[in-house]
């Protein structure tokens, strides 16, 4: 079992380096800063990893009232007016990456403790 374990790593090895090519994970490192919190909203800034292989990015808040849904080709966002679920201090965001063709590659939730 490890012998065919190393000769997959060794092939894989191999083609990146034939190829020179590197594939990084969409959303592979999303990190979140609250700030201005008053007890009802706040100002949440989502950063991630870049990956070439991304068109585009779609972000929104599921907890906001009204939800709140943006679109960008950065790196990352921030976004005003997030609040929390009701009785607590929790928002769930999301973080969709999108190809070309404009099909899914990663999503990635995130709950974010607004305090």
């Amino acid at each position: 079992m490890k012998i065919f374990a190393l000769l997959a790593l060794l092939v894989l090895t191999v083609g990146i380096i034939s190829t020179n090519q590197a594939f990084a994970e969409p959303l592979d490192s999303v990190s979140t800063s609250v700030s201005n919190y008053d007890g009802y909203s706040a100002t949440v800034e989502i950063t991630w990893n870049n990956d070439d292989s991304v068109k585009n990015y779609k972000v929104g808040c599921v907890s906001c009232t009204p939800n709140i849904v943006e679109f960008t080709t950065g790196n990352g966002m921030t976004i005003d007016n997030v609040t929390p679920f009701p009785n607590g201090s929790s928002a769930l965001l999301y973080v969709i990456s999108y190809d070309s063709e404009n099909n899914i590659i990663t999503a990635k939730q995130l709950i974010v403790n607004l305090n």
